[in-house]
């Protein structure tokens, strides 16, 4: 059969005589004949194996039963108990018969499938790549139409979840294929049952207000079934007026079933959760949840009432949207009546439309969206194709608002800025954002969230590439599960599926999956923050300020106007080319604000001074050039400088050892001053362990009482190697200067006022107000983040994973041990970490601090001219300390920039273009 499907000759080379060579027909007919035939074998196993398993518990039960009852007929009282006893059993059996028999063929159907497909994969292990395709191919087919036959024949709850599989882009092709049927092509109830209902709801002269067409319905669904029908519609002076229209009619079974199946869905999902916890912790939260919008979806006066209000709001914002006008009058709990809307449905629209008009009915629908979840208060959480239209004008119409689900103000608040947090990749924005609708996140697991909120808001991609990241996820969670220490990172990431977040994540994931189904590559994340970005923006722009405009760019969003605020400086090509890059890199979205200067160095004069953009992305104040930066790691030159200062006065020595000057910190003592402005200490971990809060990383004195007594120590032998030190490099100078009864801000100040410690220096020292904080690019999720997400944690995996094989060396281990130090405190990296509460007044040595670029540059002439330091010690500062031979320090990502740099003492130094410069010319700064 793989070789008739693929067209090629027999093995042994021999032509086929006596009958013509198969065409594409006949293989297409022998290949679903093959299918049937192993569909049929594997229905009829199940069911004998299925009726076995059932005969023998009755047939042992009426054996031992009829047994008890002959033993106890020698004591009278024993045997009109047992009578009884076993009578009560019989009639709970028969109350509860429904239920034990739906859930049993459900659990049934469940481990026929996964027994088949363990007997497929037995099969495959023996095959080459393409046997293995082949046979994996041919077990898609059968068991997805064995799947799609149960679904139909099991319907009720059961229908929703295969809805929602059915689009789900992890399936293989024949899934999706076979469960898209379930979208609108249930088995439709009889007409008489129709009109039974229409009867019970409308009375027995119901066809004086309703005519149903002849023919089959429209469409046949979970709950209802859709008929056109014309509607007489009684006007205010008498008269009677034909509409028409669609009437929903629910079917019959349908609240008994779901009501069974909800109950069932939610003892299989505690079972599943004793069973394996890992894997089905969340799932009783995900089944209630599910089962609150399924219960609220039979009674179709909440339908209306849903869609009434969507369809308002939709024409009061002139949104291009089409959603049908209820017809107020036919609307019952079980019949619902709106007008009829000629169209296309999605799946086929799939196949006939050109990619053109895909792009813009995706884009219409994505819109759409965005505007329900921050403007319009209310969306539709069941988004399947099924639920979809295409009408004759080429418009996009959204049906079936029964899983509708409405937000207050507050909650399209709190959901424009989640949108902005996963966009900035900012876990304490998630946090602010939980906390307005009432949900407590902790930090730590905000990481994950916000990880796992941009991945299902990822950018739509082709069918495979999508598969791809559903594979790498999985891959990525099971090395997390090898790691004990990392073993709740999966359950932090899925909050995202839990609470008032569910709603979100299942309404996005079906529009990823609509999307990509369509072939259509489009950023969800940029549409989805693009529409609630606005309000937040407005809302944190002071009184008086006028709040800027947003427009979306290639890889983020712009702020315009972008004001260029320049002094006046020499002519020059460099001042315009650099003027022309940074308003290139704005428009990308790339940019959000800056300060630049440059300065002659022989003669100070000023070749370029301006400023451009904005000083935050939910501010959005003009940048000028007197607006003071947090620059961050940049006040490590700060300290430095300060510290070299003080060797050249004889208060330190570049040997001195911290044991000399800070004697309580025993486990750091052969540590020398020279190590510390030179990055060779030893000390990799990023955070040493036993810090309760955030708030203490600022708390000076109590960092370096907690230096003394924690356990942090060198990993690698002091000047073994250079590994760059983010925050222990500030905090061990400070303890050194401590230790020598220097004050750690006039040690940063160099004499000058130039350089505020923390943001409330800013106003006393620099005179200024407005400060332009750290912040990562506002951006979507792309093909390309996705990459480098999955390379990131890959290579911090394959670090910890190392430092824990047998026969690891200590380097290894001291990687392992530096990448564990940052594991529940990688948000305390984030750039948003110095802006929380409680940091105004702190001081973060070396990770913190507030100038202008002209500052700077002023500082670092000055530098150069002798004016700071004298020259033999400039010499040394900037003379290399890299260790050779040494192996590439393995960095955490935030710190990715430092990888392969070369430092001198608190210097760092770059290698310059051979182009116009001496041969191995370097520059320094930081």
């Amino acid at each position: 059969l793989a070789t008739l499907a693929q067209g090629l000759p027999a093995d042994d080379g021999d032509e086929v005589t006596g009958a013509a060579a198969p065409g594409p027909e006949d293989t297409l007919w022998l290949l679903d004949w093959q299918i049937e035939a192993e569909l049929q074998s594997l229905r009829f196993w199940s069911r004998f194996v299925l009726f076995v398993i059932l005969l023998i518990p009755c047939l042992v039960g009426w054996y031992f039963s009829a047994n008890l009852l002959a033993a106890a007929k020698a004591i009278p009282s024993l045997h009109v108990g047992l009578q009884a006893a076993l009578a009560m059993v019989a009639l709970l059996l028969l109350f509860l018969r429904h239920m034990i028999w739906r859930t049993l063929r459900v659990v049934w159907v469940c481990a026929v499938l996964i027994g088949s497909l363990a007997r497929t994969s037995r099969r495959s292990r023996g095959a080459n790549e393409k046997g293995s395709k082949a046979i994996w191919g041919m077990s898609h087919n059968v068991h997805a139409r064995f799947l799609l036959d149960a679904v139909m024949d099991i319907s009720g709850f059961y229908v929703k979840v295969a809805q929602t599989l059915s689009v789900a882009t992890a399936i293989p092709e024949p899934f999706h294929r076979e469960l898209s049927k379930l979208q609108d092509s249930m088995p439709a109830e009889p007409h008489s049952d129709v009109e039974k209902t229409l009867a019970e709801e409308f009375g027995k002269n119901w066809r004086e207000r309703v005519r149903l067409h002849p023919g089959p319905p429209l469409g046949s669904a979970t709950i209802a079934q859709v008929h056109r029908a014309t509607l007489l519609m009684p006007g205010p002076d008498g008269t009677v007026k034909e509409v028409e229209g669609v009437i929903k009619v629910q079917h019959r079974q349908m609240r008994g079933n779901l009501a069974v199946d909800m109950r069932a869905a939610s003892l299989l999902a505690a079972l599943l959760a004793q069973v394996s916890p890992v894997l089905f912790d969340d799932m009783a939260d995900i089944v209630r949840e599910v089962t609150n919008f399924t219960k609220s979806e039979l009674d179709f006066r909440n339908e209306a009432e849903s869609q009434m209000k969507a369809r308002e709001t939709a024409l009061a914002h002139g949104v291009d949207i089409v959603i049908p006008c209820v017809f107020t009058k036919f609307v019952t709990s079980r019949v619902f009546a709106m007008e009829f809307i000629d169209g296309e449905r999605m799946n086929d629209f799939e196949r006939s439309a050109r990619r053109s008009e895909k792009m813009r009915v995706v884009h219409d629908l994505i819109d759409f969206f965005a505007f329900s979840f921050t403007q319009a208060g209310i969306f539709n959480c069941d988004p399947h194709p099924g639920n979809l239209l295409i009408t004759k004008d080429s418009r996009l119409c959204v049906l079936d608002w029964g899983q509708a689900r409405r937000l207050s103000k507050r909650e399209m608040e709190a959901y424009s800025l989640l949108f902005c947090a996963a966009s900035l990749e900012d876990p304490f924005l998630l946090v602010e954002a939980g906390k307005q609708i009432g949900l407590k996140y902790e930090e730590h697991a905000a990481v994950s969230m916000v990880q796992a909120l941009r991945f299902i808001m990822r950018d739509s991609r082709p069918i495979q590439m999508s598969k791809d990241d559903i594979g790498n996820l999985e891959k990525m969670f099971s090395r997390f599960g090898q790691i004990p220490e990392l073993a709740n990172v999966k359950g932090d990431s899925r909050d995202v599926l839990r609470g008032p977040l569910l709603p979100l994540s299942k309404t996005v994931d079906l529009l990823h999956n609509v999307s990509t189904r369509l072939d259509v590559n489009l950023s969800l994340l940029q549409v989805f923050t693009s529409k609630g970005y606005e309000h937040v923006l407005r809302n944190n722009t002071p009184p008086g300020v006028e709040a800027p405009e947003i427009q979306k760019a290639s890889v983020g969003f712009v702020l315009q106007p972008a004001l260029l605020d320049a002094a006046s400086a020499q002519a020059s090509a460099v001042d315009g080319e650099l003027r022309k890059l940074l308003a290139d890199a704005h428009g990308r979205g790339g940019l959000l604000g800056a300060q630049v200067v440059i300065l002659d160095a022989a003669t100070g004069a000023t070749i370029s001074d301006f400023a451009y953009g904005h000083n935050a992305y939910l501010q959005g104040r003009p940048v000028t050039m007197s607006m003071p930066f947090n620059i961050g790691e940049i006040s490590k030159l700060h300290m430095a400088l300060g510290v070299l200062r003080l060797v050249e006065s004889g208060r330190l020595r570049l040997s001195t050892r911290l044991g000399e000057v800070w004697p309580a910190a025993r486990a750091l003592q052969d540590i020398t001053v020279e190590q510390i402005l030179s990055h060779t200490t030893g000390v990799v971990q990023v955070f040493p362990k036993g810090i309760p809060e955030i708030t203490k990383l600022g708390n000076l004195p109590w960092m370096l009482g907690h230096l003394e007594k924690s356990n942090i120590k060198p990993l690698v032998p002091p000047g073994y190697k250079q590994h760059y030190m983010h925050y222990t490099y500030g905090w061990l100078l400070a303890g050194a200067l401590r230790g020598v009864d220097q004050d750690l801000v006039s040690c940063m100040a160099l004499g000058r006022r130039d350089l505020a410690a923390n943001r409330d220096a800013v106003q006393g020292v620099l005179q200024e107000r407005d400060v332009a904080e750290l912040t990562k690019e506002m951006n979507s999720s792309s093909i390309e983040d996705m990459a480098a997400l999955f390379t990131n944690v890959g290579e911090f995996l394959d670090v910890l994973e190392k430092a824990r094989l047998h026969g690891a060396t200590e380097e290894d281990k001291a990687d392992g041990e530096a990448f564990m130090s940052v594991h529940g405190y990688s948000h305390w990296l984030h750039p948003g970490a110095a802006q929380q509460d409680g940091f105004d007044s702190c001081l973060l040595p070396g990770v913190t601090a507030y100038s202008t670029a002209r500052r700077l540059a002023q500082l670092l002439l000055g530098v150069e001219r002798g004016e700071v330091l004298r020259p033999e010690t400039l010499a040394n500062m900037k003379r290399s300390r890299r260790v050779p031979g040494q192996r590439e320090a393995k960095l955490f990502a935030a710190h990715f920039s430092f990888k392969e740099n070369e430092w001198g003492l608190g210097a760092e130094l770059v290698k310059l273009p051979s182009e116009g410069s001496a041969e191995g010319a370097k520059a320094w700064g930081h």
